[in-house]
């Protein structure tokens, strides 16, 4: 039989030293609970694009801020009409629930399927503006240049026979003024909107020829 020590302070048992480092690593060392993660964690920064490119992935920073169309429902086919087989003119854009605190609204458009090569970098938008009429910039916006040097959208336009390419159109929210200027290299313009955007939102489509 063990002997159990007398005198002096008892000896704590294996369960209870265990239960006690327990209970000591759930409260910190400062007898506090944890905190929670921030609500609407995200993902790290991006890489800087190369200029007149981003990259092929866009991540949707808020559930809430939206872009929507009437010309054709999301992820399907964007029409003739604003690609370049057609008018080549803008679509028409509805902007929802802008985040409070936003200074400046931007719209990218391009075409991760081509190395993400720039359709319409279009900034200075109003933060109060809630739609954009087809082929119209709204006052006060300016347009850079895309990816084939030109000013201003540029449609769908993918190789024929290239089978359908995906077409990201990006609302961003900015927290400050962005100095985007008219006819802008499509680079140059990205650089000054990537560490401004405090939210994004999404529309796809597609288009073959």
């Amino acid at each position: 039989m063990t002997a159990v020590p007398t005198g002096g302070p008892r000896a704590v048992t294996l369960p209870a030293a265990l239960a006690l480092t327990l209970v000591l690593t759930a409260c910190g060392s400062s007898g506090r609970e944890m905190a929670e993660p921030a609500p609407g964690a995200t993902a790290p920064p991006r890489k800087p694009p190369a200029a007149g490119t981003v990259p092929a992935s866009s991540t949707t920073l808020s559930s809430f801020f939206a872009l929507t169309t009437d010309a054709w429902t999301p992820a399907a086919e964007i029409p003739e009409r604003f690609s370049c087989d057609g008018a080549n003119v803008s679509p028409p854009l509805v902007l929802s629930r802008i985040p409070d605190g936003t200074a400046e609204l931007a719209i990218v458009v391009t075409d991760p399927d081509a190395d993400g090569f720039v359709h319409w970098v279009l900034a200075g938008i109003p933060p109060d503006t809630t739609t954009l009429a087809e082929g119209v910039v709204p006052p006060g916006a300016v347009q850079a240049a895309n990816s084939t040097g030109g000013t201003g959208w540029f449609g769908p336009c993918p190789p024929p026979g290239d089978g359908p390419h995906t077409y990201e159109f990006e609302l961003r929210a900015l927290g400050s003024p962005s100095g985007v200027t008219e006819g802008e290299p499509a680079g140059a313009a990205l650089a000054k909107l990537e560490p401004l955007t405090t939210a994004r939102a999404v529309l796809t489509g597609t288009y073959e020829r």
